[in-house]
């Protein structure tokens, strides 16, 4: 029973933890099931612009915030890890990433896993949470169910002089590098 009662303990503060640093700002961390073939295509050809079966977007805040283990390590994994997609690209925080199929299935396990430990012994359901993870597990498993890559891509960034530089893999960049200005919010 202590045991118990710590987890329950523990998941209301990843819970409260989140709630309080819920109204700072963070990038959008857009992630898309690409099919592996046009993962290789960029991979050797930076202008290629890929063409995702499933997009979502999520804060950028799961990916270091979550203070629970291992919930935080895997979501710092699935959000910030895997490998570079293409040196070509730039980001003030970090180029786009790309988790390849052999790699996705565990990683969409051990997340399920680790979000359903917190999620069963919490008292309180954070609606922020919860939703995140909703998006973010519906593209994982989208990308298991179709034997496709994960890549993630950060949005782009307030000024403009740095949002020049910054592509996304699935826009095709513009002659004067500006960036196309979408509402991701709608892929949501």
């Amino acid at each position: 029973m202590p045991d118990l009662t710590w987890r329950i303990a523990r998941a209301n503060r990843v819970i409260l933890n989140v709630r309080r640093r819920a109204l700072a700002l963070a990038y959008l961390t857009l992630i898309a099931a690409v099919p592996d073939e046009q993962v290789a295509a960029i991979r050797t050809d930076a202008t290629y612009v890929l063409t995702p079966t499933l997009i979502k977007g999520v804060s950028h805040l799961l990916s270091y915030w979550i203070q629970a283990q291992p919930l935080g390590q895997i979501l710092n994994s699935v959000i910030d890890g895997g490998s570079c997609l293409h040196k070509e690209f730039w980001h003030p925080l970090r180029p786009p990433m790309v988790h390849l199929p052999i790699e996705l299935a565990h990683l969409t396990e051990s997340l399920k896993t680790a979000w359903s430990d917190i999620s069963a012994h919490s008292t309180e359901q954070d609606e922020w949470l919860t939703s995140e993870m909703i998006r973010l597990l519906a593209v994982m498993d989208h990308g298991v169910e179709t034997g496709a890559c994960i890549v993630t891509a950060l949005d782009f960034p307030g000024d403009h002089e740095r949002a020049k530089r910054v592509r996304i893999p699935w826009m095709p960049s513009t002659d004067e590098h500006d960036p196309p200005r979408r509402s991701w919010w709608k892929l949501w």
